[in-house]
């Protein structure tokens, strides 16, 4: 159950260094945007890890927690980054 983990884990970031890859050929993202894309996806990665391996363990409120806590906290941290950073500075 672990391995799938650390195997969806790595797909997860590729598919976030991919999405970086275009975003960076899209946008013009200054060091804040970089700065709230790697603090987001990072937040977003431990979420998924903290979450799926308290589950595994049959800790679900520990995972729900973590869902709760680093899942909104990364998705919002996103959404402020994409909003002040990203967006105004289309190419």
């Amino acid at each position: 159950m672990i391995g799938l983990q650390w195997y969806l884990m790595g797909m997860l970031t590729i598919l976030a260094w991919s999405g970086y890859q275009k975003l960076q050929a899209r946008y013009l993202l200054n060091w804040k945007a970089h700065l709230g894309l790697l603090a987001s996806a990072a937040t977003l990665w431990m979420c998924f890890g903290w979450s799926w391996a308290s589950f595994a363990e049959g800790e679900a409120q520990s995972g729900a927690m973590g869902l709760l806590l680093f899942g909104l906290g990364g998705l919002l941290m996103f959404t402020a980054t994409w909003r002040f950073f990203i967006a105004p500075a289309k190419k």
